[in-house]
């Protein structure tokens, strides 16, 4: 059992006690030099208690100071301390802050002006070396049938466009529609060996013309063949529809049967007679015959000009013409 100091009413149970180091203490008075006392020593009423016992090894690490103030172990940063009879809890260490420098701020350069460009003077431009975009003839007769190809795509896709805000009338983009598939029919079998593949060449050459595309090579035939625009119901204006469309039929037939089936041939033939069947309103949306002569058409347009239907194409071509005319000659009756 500890004899704690500033305690009369307990005594020591042994001559042979150790004072624990909580009795120790930081927090001393000044001595009356006004020198701060050691660190850590043992408080005055530890050191009275100490006089009355009988110690055996010394555990000071230095003689007793003139307030007799005995050390006995290494200096502690922080921990529990007492003072007459009263506790409390020493604060931790802390060490200094050491102030940053503040970074040196550079001296801003002054902003050089703008250099204005210099304009080519007529020397420069006489050092200047042409560049030719083609080297003979045939070069650049390849880059002519290009530009016009690409000219014929650009000029369709307005034309659509043209359509469908109704700033073209009728008759006059199918007559311009017609033209151009043509035209088109032309140019690509010129460039075929630079350009077999439409798709790609739109592609290459940056061409967002999708209406053109669908028409020219999807379809291949006017948006007025494909759905009637014909307004007028008089019994004068229904007779001469159904007369184009007759005559349409007979010579489309006749020319298959003369073995003149060649794509630039029949293909103005098929898109005549798509033509006088939608005049006839009459007909309605779902006549047999303009399906299978709109399957026609679409199978013609993916042949090059140049190309011919063979035995079996033909046969099948004027069955379905002549079968077509049948329900529209039925039709006519009723």
């Amino acid at each position: 059992m500890y004899n704690y100091p500033g305690n009369t009413n307990n005594k020591p149970t042994s001559n042979n006690v150790d004072i624990p180091s909580y009795h120790r203490t930081n927090v001393v008075a000044s001595n009356s030099f006004g020198e701060p006392p050691p660190p850590y020593s043992f408080s005055p009423s530890a050191v009275g208690y100490l006089k009355n016992t009988t110690p055996q090894k010394s555990t000071a690490l230095g003689p007793p100071d003139k307030n007799n103030h005995v050390s006995t172990s290494p200096p502690i940063h922080h921990g529990t301390y007492y003072t007459n009879n009263n506790y409390q809890q020493s604060p931790p260490h802390q060490q200094p802050q050491q102030q940053q420098p503040k970074p040196q701020q550079q001296p801003q350069q002054p902003q050089q002006p703008q250099q204005q460009p210099q304009l080519l003077n007529q020397s420069s431009l006489q050092n200047m070396k042409e560049i030719k975009l083609c080297n003979n003839n045939i070069e650049r007769e390849m880059y002519d049938n290009l530009a016009e190809l690409y000219s014929i795509i650009k000029v369709t896709e307005h034309l659509e466009k043209a359509y469908i805000r109704d700033d073209v009338v009728p008759k006059d983009y199918t007559t311009a529609c017609s033209k151009l598939i043509a035209q088109f029919k032309s140019s690509q079998n010129l460039v075929k060996d630079h350009a077999p593949n439409i798709s790609q060449f739109m592609k290459d050459y940056d061409l967002n013309c999708k209406a053109a595309f669908d028409r020219l090579v999807i379809k291949g035939f006017p948006s007025t063949l494909e759905h009637s625009t014909q307004t007028e119901s008089s019994d004068s204006t229904m007779a001469k529809n159904v007369a184009e469309a007759v005559q349409n039929f007979i010579t489309t037939m006749d020319s298959i049967r003369l073995k003149l089936v060649a794509v630039d041939g029949i293909y103005p033939l098929l898109s005549d007679l798509m033509e006088s069947l939608n005049r006839n309103t009459w007909l309605g949306p779902n006549f047999e015959g303009k399906e299978k002569i709109k399957n026609w058409i679409s199978i013609l347009n993916q042949m090059k000009a140049t190309d011919e239907l063979d035995d079996e194409q033909s046969r099948q071509l004027l069955f379905d013409l002549d079968s077509s005319y049948n329900v529209f000659y039925k039709a006519i009756k009723s």
